[in-house]
């Protein structure tokens, strides 16, 4: 993450969302498809190995990118789900960044979107402000 952004109030955020035992795993990637930060449920790991974490962060950012086409016709995207059999991840683009939260099955994905939306739009809002 940008040295810019407080990695505290990344933190703070993650631990706030992650009291719910549903999400497995938050991380915040750069608009290059980086990983910048993440944060995983104590007795839960990410399954995916590092190349393949990779290639989902990179996918999740094109996904949004291509999805922006479309924010003048038919409004800004908020978030997107993608639900599988093991876990759902949520992508949520906020400010140049995309948070991507994998959940367990069967969770209210669009409670836990929503609620992160919330919390990570202050911290990068701040971020954005201060960055002009």
């Amino acid at each position: 993450m940008s040295s810019q952004i407080s990695l505290t109030s990344v933190s703070h955020a993650c631990d706030t969302l992650l009291a719910n035992q549903s999400i497995r795993s938050i991380c915040i990637i750069d608009p290059l498809g980086n990983l910048i930060f993440e944060k995983n449920q104590k007795n839960k790991i990410f399954p995916l190995t590092d190349k393949n974490s990779q290639s989902l962060f990179i996918q999740s950012v094109l996904d949004v990118a291509l999805k922006k086409d479309f924010d003048e016709q038919i409004g800004l995207l908020k978030y997107n789900v993608s639900y599988r059999d093991k876990m759902n991840f949520i992508t949520i683009p906020i400010f140049g960044f995309v948070v991507l939260i994998s959940v367990d099955p069967h969770e209210n994905c669009e409670l836990i979107a929503n609620t992160a939306i919330k919390i990570y739009e202050i911290i990068f809002k701040n971020f954005s402000h201060s960055d002009s």
